[in-house]
């Protein structure tokens, strides 16, 4: 079974989806699923691309035998609107170019949400490749549509 994570937020980031994700793909995978993560380059929480990341539109590395795509998005510290907007879009375009092209045939997309953009990448993917998508809502925020 052919498994790819579709996540903006993903280790060496720290924080609550980034382990919970890290420690299901490990444990998949040793249950024997083929498990890939496509997730944007690390910035998260300074919000400022990691060093080593810095410059590149994709990134290709493995991490305890998890195959990892990164791919570009916009990075910014302001909390307005549009900025916060270009950064979630950012990364669902990127991700669906490096989908499309860098990622091979999967069995299944897991696609976890925030942010719910990311869900046009998952379908976009799932209808190309043919995959089964699971979304996954782990927060609603609701207070976010009232701003």
């Amino acid at each position: 079974m052919r498994i790819l994570i579709l996540t903006q937020y993903f280790p060496p980031e720290v924080g609550a989806p980034q382990n919970r994700l890290y420690e299901m793909a490990v444990r998949l995978q040793k249950k024997g699923a083929d498990i890939s993560v496509l997730t944007a380059m690390p910035n998260y929480p300074q919000m400022k691309i990691h060093d080593g990341y810095k410059g590149k539109f994709y990134a290709y590395e493995e991490m305890d035998g998890l195959k990892v795509y990164r791919s570009w998005i916009y990075v910014t510290t302001s909390k307005g609107i549009v900025k916060r907007l270009l950064n979630y879009f950012s990364f669902v375009k990127s991700s669906a170019w490096v989908g499309l092209f860098k990622v091979g045939k999967v069995d299944y997309i897991l696609c976890e949400s925030p942010p719910l953009f990311l869900g046009m990448t998952a379908y976009f993917l799932k209808k190309i490749k043919g995959a089964k998508l699971i979304f996954n809502v782990s927060d609603l925020w609701p207070k976010v549509l009232k701003n």
